[in-house]
């Protein structure tokens, strides 16, 4: 038996917090060595502690780097594979020289006599660490063995302390016996029947740990690809945009952006197709409000498959007035793909970028004619796609038009169901149809909602298509995520399709990929839209995140997915801020009569003439009608 890369992952985040470096990897390495106390022995001290590096922390045989777990002023958990004779070396000397006996220019080491008083010291009172745990430094050191079926913490932990012959004063002087796993993951003392009938929690494995894959969950190492399939975590906008701050995170699944118009919907997901891709799907991002002196940033966060998160930053450059990234940076490996509220889509592939040489570009940047007519180069358009798609024997591009066209059709016409390609006066191509509960109608004279769905349908399939196309060109997997970035996802539509085309939205993957995950990042004013998700929202992979004014300042802040039901519940409730679920004459009547209601004289004047007004904007059935007649009534009223 093994570890399990739950209990392992327990031990890197308690070292992370606590555990010095020396103790970690110099104070290990010595006492195997088993350095003398109060006298020298001829040893490298630089060897000995690469040794232990490379038996302990090369967690990536690919890598150069090796990787730290202990609390340190570095930004990453990895290590140059110097770090023994640089980084290291100074520590050992410098800072916990008095702790050593090593006569300068030698390679003679040994413990001073109070070596342990000396370290302790170091660690604890002068940098401010605590001591580490025992138990999760000893899980981290037993990572890689092999394990009985019956080994409980106690035995990893003996192990470890014979295998570094670590005394019972420095136990009690630098380490914490206290702190062990929680109940949840810790390993009980099973014996080999358990184990046969139980899977020990997942504490205890049958195969050997992945340790890249563990490492990777915490960082990846500087040498390491820097493109990594997962999604979109969060965006950090300082000193750009209509707030000085703005902080989104992004659900694995589905985000969903309410707020006012002129708030700032849209430009945040200009900004996030920026972190998904590098590029601007329009203008870039411009820090008009903020003052020269500021530095305006872009921090985005990239989700690997592992869990794990990149971060990416970006600074304004004033003199040269464009966006600079760090180095390396972190991309979705994903499909992208940005519906703009203009009309125009961008499209960002970077598999197809592969074969820029010989092939298409990785970006796309189409406007609304381009998708229907075509661009040189580029794209066929929907008009000549679709009926080559159509009358293709063996189209898989048609048949996947057919079913997404089918998963997000209105409710009340019908299916959106191809019809057969006519001709229309005055053009020579073939124009392909829909078929109406009234008849085929060419799609140009579609309305404009079914053109819009008409158009995210192809472009989705389009650009899958071309994916595909160049994974097998490149020999290489297609990707297995597509981020759909949409802005107005409402845009002409009908409430009753609005109730539909976001959960369809949501489930379109799977009509083109088993294997296929979508994260949609929408932006809306639509009640039906928000709603619609009622039935599957989860905290655990969806986001609402609200824009609203406060004191004159845009706030951003992400709020609980209440089920409303009602739609006027929804109108009124934070999200969209109305008083009451009705004409803005009929919502200031009813506060003047709110206001009659709790003065304490109200004349008979007043309240027969807020009655007239309720009369001229109510619905004679309107339930705020049995509060107001009795009021009304008690002062001698007649209604």
């Amino acid at each position: 038996m093994f570890l399990s890369s739950t209990i392992v992952r327990w031990a890197v985040q308690e070292l992370s917090q606590t555990c010095h470096p020396f103790i970690g990897i110099t104070f290990l390495a010595a006492k195997r060595e088993e350095f003398p106390v109060g006298s020298e022995s001829t040893v490298s001290l630089d060897g000995i502690t690469r040794d232990h590096l490379i038996k302990h922390h090369r967690l990536d045989p690919n890598s150069e780097f090796f990787f730290q777990p202990f609390r340190s002023n570095r930004t990453t958990f990895w290590v140059a594979s110097n770090y023994s004779s640089s980084g290291l070396q100074a520590i050992n000397t410098q800072t916990f020289k008095e702790a050593f006996i090593h006569p300068r220019r030698t390679k003679r080491w040994g413990w001073a006599n109070d070596y342990i008083k000396k370290i302790r010291d170091r660690v604890i009172e002068s940098a401010g660490y605590q001591p580490p745990s025992l138990a999760a430094l000893a899980v981290w050191i037993g990572k890689d063995e092999k394990w009985s079926n019956a080994t409980n913490i106690d035995d990893i932990i003996k192990k470890f302390l014979d295998e570094f012959n670590i005394t019972d004063g420095e136990v009690r002087s630098l380490f914490d016996t206290s702190t062990f796993p929680p109940a949840s993951i810790r390993i009980p003392n099973y014996s080999s029947a358990d184990v046969a009938n139980q899977s020990n929690a997942g504490v205890l494995d049958g195969e050997p740990l992945d340790l890249k894959t563990i490492a990777y969950n915490f960082a990846f190492p500087p040498d390491a690809p820097n493109q990594t399939e997962g999604t979109l975590a969060a965006i950090r906008l300082t000193h750009v945009g209509p707030s000085s701050n703005f902080n989104l995170d992004f659900g694995e699944r589905l985000t969903l952006i309410a707020g006012d118009n002129g708030l700032g919907k849209s430009f945040l997901l200009d900004t996030a197709w920026w972190a998904l891709t590098g590029t601007w799907a329009n203008r870039q991002a411009y820090p008009f409000t903020s003052a020269r002196s500021a530095e305006p940033r872009i921090e985005y966060r990239i989700r690997s498959e592992t869990g794990q998160i990149l971060v990416g930053r970006s600074s304004f450059s004033w003199p040269h007035h464009v966006w600079r990234d760090s180095e390396n940076r972190p991309a979705v490996s994903a499909l992208n793909l940005f519906t703009r509220v203009d009309g125009s889509f961008a499209i960002a592939d970077e598999i197809r970028g592969q074969l820029q040489a010989t092939g298409p570009k990785s970006l796309s940047f189409f406007t609304e004619k381009e998708v229907w007519e075509g661009k040189a180069g580029e794209i066929e358009g929907l008009v000549r796609d679709w009926v080559n798609w159509q009358q293709s024997s063996d189209s898989d591009a048609f048949s996947m038009l057919t079913r997404v066209l089918e998963h997000l059709s209105p409710e009340d016409t019908g299916p959106l169901t191809p019809g057969e390609p006519v001709r229309i006066p005055g053009d020579p191509r073939k124009i392909p149809t829909v078929r109406q509960i009234y008849g085929d109608v060419p799609v140009l004279f579609a309305s404009a909602g079914i053109q819009r769905i008409m158009l995210l349908t192809y472009l989705i399939i389009w650009s899958w298509q071309e994916h595909l196309l160049a994974a097998e060109q490149a020999g290489v997997p297609p990707r297995n995520k597509m981020v759909i970035v949409v802005d107005e996802l409402e845009a002409h539509l009908h409430p009753k399709w609005q109730r539909l085309v976001l959960p369809g939205l949501m489930s379109i993957g799977k009509l083109l990929s088993v294997d296929l995950q979508i994260q949609v990042i929408a932006a809306t004013h639509s009640p039906m839209v928000i709603a619609s998700v009622e039935d599957e929202f989860s905290d655990v992979s969806d986001v609402l995140a609200h824009l609203t004014l406060v004191d004159g300042v845009v706030k951003l802040q992400r709020l609980d997915y209440y089920k409303y039901g009602d739609m006027s519940a929804w109108l009124t409730s934070p999200i969209f801020g109305l008083p009451h679920a009705r004409s803005r004459a009929a919502e200031r009547v009813i506060e003047d009569a709110k206001l009659l209601q709790l003065s304490e004289e109200p004349d008979l004047e007043s309240v027969m003439e807020v009655t007239a007004r309720l009369k001229r904007t109510l619905a004679p059935d309107d339930q705020f009608w049995s509060r107001w007649i009795y009021f009304a009534q008690q002062l001698g009223g007649e209604v």
